[in-house]
């Protein structure tokens, strides 16, 4: 009797099989290069920021810009960690950690852009999301490595 609906791995060749295995492969690689990407740029722009405010320089401008850039690049860094969690790397140390680090990240970004906190930002909370951008950015680097590695 003919299976009338067979699977589509029983209807690949061995050499198709691979090719596709290969396709998914290169697939996979780019996808994760661009959130690696995004998340590199959105934690680069938070790191400016942030350091904006740290080593002092908070007149109105300075201010006004760490506000209206860091609220949307810690949520396209939510966006990506998303799109990133859809890989299934949780397991990996590193992704533990960039998770942890972003999920700090995007609360504080919320607290400060809502008032919450405004008038009320010390010193201390802006050293707690440099020490977070510090090591998402390194734990993405990791992560870069463990999911990326170069092929030579």
């Amino acid at each position: 009797m003919i299976d009338p609906s067979p699977s589509l791995s029983s209807m690949l060749t061995g050499a198709q099989a691979a090719s596709l295995d290969m396709h998914k492969s290169i697939h996979r690689r780019a996808a994760l290069q661009a959130i690696i990407r995004q998340l590199s740029k959105s934690l680069t722009m938070l790191a400016s920021a942030v350091d904006m405010m740290v080593q002092g320089r908070t007149d109105a401008v300075a201010s006004q810009s760490f506000f209206v850039w860091l609220q949307p690049n810690a949520r396209q860094a939510e966006k990506a960690l998303h799109r990133l969690r859809e890989y299934r790397l949780a397991g990996s140390p590193a992704a533990t950690e960039l998770i942890q680090c972003l999920t700090v990240l995007v609360l504080a970004a919320d607290m400060i852009a809502q008032g919450q906190l405004r008038g009320n930002v010390s010193a201390e909370i802006y050293d707690l999301l440099r020490r977070n951008v510090n090591r998402a950015i390194k734990s993405l680097e990791d992560l870069k490595n463990e999911v990326l590695p170069e092929t030579h």
